[in-house]
Formats: structure tokens, sequence, C-alpha cells
């Protein structure tokens, strides 16, 4: 069973008030009982099937999966941005054909998400149990790139496959310049989506506060601001499946009922801060790369997506970049989606 920290209600309501706006195993793991709020367990059947990979500082990570074939000849390796895990971004509950995870498997590829440290249902850190102005951040890019070279070795060395994707998303194009800079991962092709290169601030401010929280609302709003304006958000967020209302509940259940849920009225969760203690430049990406962004992404100008692409250290002929219209910066949540994944897929084919 999975030691997961839950805080008390008292501990919960104290957070929420004190905050701002070597691999060694692995197990899988099934529901755990909530034993601290005396509540039933959580239900994680709708969950893709999770590895716990001790890191050689002893920290546990977590790594989701989601393979549907037999003998799948590759794997992609889905890294999740800031704020949000790999399960609500990569494979929230809402049909079986809905998420990035489930589209990827049903190609035949092996797929696979980390948790980050701070995020989902990896362990969290200590500093973490306490309130955030008593510590100064714990995490950094360095940090976050040795874990996934780790997660990239048990991938070859215990899983078997020589071919591996890389598939950054937002925050993740930023860890996937520390894992480059830090080690020769040599991935078939990445993908670098929802990034730029220099445009926005990136770290944690080293004095602290160790994280921030953000409430469910912070949540909806900031997705809805980037719709533009006139836009029917259920059209545009949906498409002709489902309602703005149902995509955003089914992700944020995903995110909420994790380790970083650390409040329930108003629903809050840690939104971990990460230093960034050295340079990381893309110029030390060299596989094949691809940098793709959605036309109306709020958060990350066009300018700054190419800037990223002309950064790339790969050659010309190995790069390419690539705008979806129609999505915002959750466009792989959105009715647009499959369209970007297509994209990403025609992509990984090539090399």
């Amino acid at each position: 069973m999975v030691d997961k920290y839950q805080p008390s209600a008292s501990r919960r309501s104290f957070l929420a008030g004190s905050v701002g706006t070597t691999v060694i195993g692995t197990t899988t793991v099934a529901a755990t009982v909530d034993e601290q709020r005396n509540e039933p367990p959580k239900s994680t059947a709708w969950k893709p099937a999770a590895h716990d990979l001790t890191m050689n500082d002893g920290h546990q990570l977590r790594v989701w999966e989601r393979t549907t074939v037999d003998d799948p000849d590759e794997a992609v390796l889905f890294v999740h941005g800031m704020t949000y895990g790999g399960v609500s971004m990569f494979d929230p509950p809402l049909t079986e054909e809905f998420g990035w995870l489930r589209y990827a498997a049903a190609q035949g590829q092996a797929t696979f998400a980390p948790d980050m440290r701070g995020y989902g249902d990896t362990e969290l850190p200590r500093e973490y149990r306490q309130p955030p102005k008593v510590n100064t951040p714990p995490l950094s890019f360095e940090r976050e790139a040795l874990d996934l070279l780790a997660v990239t070795r048990w991938l070859r060395e215990e899983r078997g496959f020589d071919r591996i994707h890389y598939v950054g998303l937002s925050g993740g194009t930023w860890r996937g310049r520390a894992v480059y800079t830090l080690g020769e991962p040599n991935y078939a092709t990445v993908t670098l989506a929802g990034g730029s290169f220099d445009t926005l601030e990136v770290g944690a401010d080293p004095k602290g506060p160790a994280y921030l929280s953000q409430v469910r609302d912070e949540f909806i709003t900031r997705w809805n601001a980037e719709v533009p304006d006139g836009a029917d958000t259920d059209d545009w967020i949906g498409g002709d499946e489902f309602t703005a209302t149902a995509v955003q509940a089914a992700v944020w259940k995903a995110i909420f009922d994790t380790n970083q849920a650390i409040d329930d009225s108003p629903e809050t969760i840690i939104a971990p801060l990460v230093r960034q203690e050295q340079t990381y430049h893309p110029t030390h990406i060299d596989d094949p790369t691809l940098v793709i962004r959605g036309s109306s992404d709020g958060i990350i100008s066009r300018e700054g997506a190419l800037q990223l692409y002309d950064a790339v250290g790969s050659t010309d002929h190995q790069k390419r970049y690539v705008e979806i219209t129609g999505g915002t910066h959750f466009i792989f949540l959105e009715r647009k989606r499959r369209e970007f994944f297509d994209a990403v897929r025609h992509f990984q084919t090539r090399y």
C-alpha cells in the first residue's frame, strides 16, 4: 500500500488559509484508504495502471501507464507542465477515448506519464507538509531532469524499449531542456507542446514560499479566459461531444483526487514552484524535434514558440514547427485535440 500523505481536516484548512493565489522498484497500485479524514477510499478504477519508482535519493515517483497491445514497439514519455499532474492532463475520466494517453495507446504505443514531485499521486516533498512560508522551494528543474532520466533508464533497461518518444507539455518543455542539458536521453523524437524560449519568467523565488495554491474557480477562469471573445465556450472546448463544464469537471476531478489536494471548501490544490538553477538552453536538444502550439494560446505567444523552434539544436531537416488553429493552451483537452494528437503522431512516425 502506498503511504499517501493527507492532511487532517484542521491541517488542510490551516494550509489553505496560509497560502496565496538508480530506480529501485516498481509496484502496481490499487486504491488506498484515506484514514486520516475518516472517509471512504477514493475510487481509482478510472486511472491508468500505476508504477511507483524509487529515485536515487529515496523519493517515490508515481508513473502512470496505459498500454493496449501485447508487445508495443515503442514508448511515449508524457511529461506534464506546471500546477497539474499527469493523469489530469493526459488521461482525465471523461470517456474511454478522450485523453492523449488513450489516443497514443490506441496507436499501438506504450504510454507513460510520471507525476513529477509535488504533483498528482507522487510522494509529496516533506516541505509541502508545512505552511508554504516555512521553507524555500524544494523543487528544481535539475532534480526533475534527474528523475526523468531515471524513468527513461527504467523504460530501456527494465521495460525493454529502445525507441522512446518524449512529449513535453508546457512546463514539460522546460523539463525536456533540462534533461538534454544534464544527460543524453537519445529519444526517437521530442515534442515541445505549448512552450516558448525565453518570453516567460520561469523559476521560483529561491527565498520562498515553498509552494502556492489554486482553487477550482481559478482553474476554470484561467482556462475560459483563453477562449476568444464571441466564441461559444461549450463549442470551443467540448465541440459536438461535450459541454465545457463536463470536460472541466473531469479534468478537475483528476487534479483534485490526488496528494495535491489541501482543502475541501473551497476545493484547493498545491501549486508547486520549481527553481531554475542554471540555463537549460534548447540547443542541447539534438534529436528530431516538433514544436507545436494552439493558435489561441494565451500563455505562449507565437513569437515565443518560434524562438524556441529556432533555438532547438536539431538540424533543420529534423525539426518542424506546427500551429493548430482553434485551440488554447489546453488544446489537448479541447475539441481540436485529435488534430493536435494526429500532428504529433505524424511527426513521430517520420523518425
